[in-house]
């Protein structure tokens, strides 16, 4: 099995590239990431998360580059092309924590991938009206209580190593399940029904399950899902910095 993960998460990686990316802008300059640098990043995958979320991550924060996996029903994830936006994602790092050292921004770069998930627990944000680049987005309480719901994957679950995320020219970045968005269930406008405190009804079979047109309006609602986490990056503000 784990020969045939590896391959299908290469191609998976390399679809989310050309969903997420211009052709043009496609495949990075990071697979030329110095050698010392690479040595950083995997130093900081192995080592224990940070327990604190300090200034240079919340900077990392506030560029990410939020996007959609195409895994199952899809999901949000960090980018993992372009983690901060079109340009040299190291030479964006080291201007995001006012810094000259490229190992020291990709550490950070690092651990604030991994904080990602964390943030959407320990921030918070007003419902109401927000730009998303140069598009109005309205914030719900509904996407608020959506975002804290959805199963982020640690980087050991999405089949390949770092060292070879590395390799395609990607970071190792975190994303969304997107078989199980919500924790448990592949039906997953379920679950978000659930979390919403919306009508489930279960079937003969024993099964839960939503109105169609309910359904509808919850697939619409998950795919805004994307949109809500970019604004969050961008706008929530902590409510505690501690893990």
């Amino acid at each position: 099995m784990p020969d045939l993960v590896q391959p299908l998460r290469r191609q998976l990686l390399r679809l989310a590239g050309a969903l997420l990316c211009s052709p043009m802008l496609a495949r990075a300059a990071d697979g030329g990431l110095p050698r010392a640098v690479r040595q950083r990043i995997l130093a900081t995958l192995d080592a224990p998360l940070p327990k604190v979320l300090n200034v240079h991550h919340l900077a990392l924060i506030r560029r990410f580059n939020i996007g959609w996996s195409p895994v199952e029903s899809g999901a949000p994830m960090l980018n993992p092309e372009h983690p901060l936006g079109n340009g040299d994602t190291l030479q964006l790092a080291m201007q995001a924590i006012a810094g000259k050292d490229a190992a020291l921004a990709a550490q950070r770069l690092t651990e604030a991938s991994l904080l990602l998930p964390h943030f959407v627990q320990m921030a918070d944000l007003k419902p109401g009206g927000y730009a998303n680049a140069k598009t109005p987005f309205t914030l719900t309480a509904r996407h608020l209580t959506l975002l804290r719901q959805q199963a982020w994957m640690p980087l050991e679950m999405l089949g390949m190593a770092a060292e070879d995320y590395l390799a395609e020219g990607y970071w190792p970045t975190p994303s969304v399940d997107g078989k199980r968005p919500y924790g448990n269930f592949t039906n997953y406008p379920v679950e978000m029904a659930q979390a919403l405190d919306l009508p489930v009804r279960r079937q003969a079979n024993g099964s839960l399950a939503v109105t169609p047109a309910l359904e509808a309006k919850l697939q619409a609602l998950h795919e805004q899902t994307m949109a809500a986490l970019q604004v969050f990056v961008r706008q929530a503000g902590l409510r505690r910095n501690t893990v």
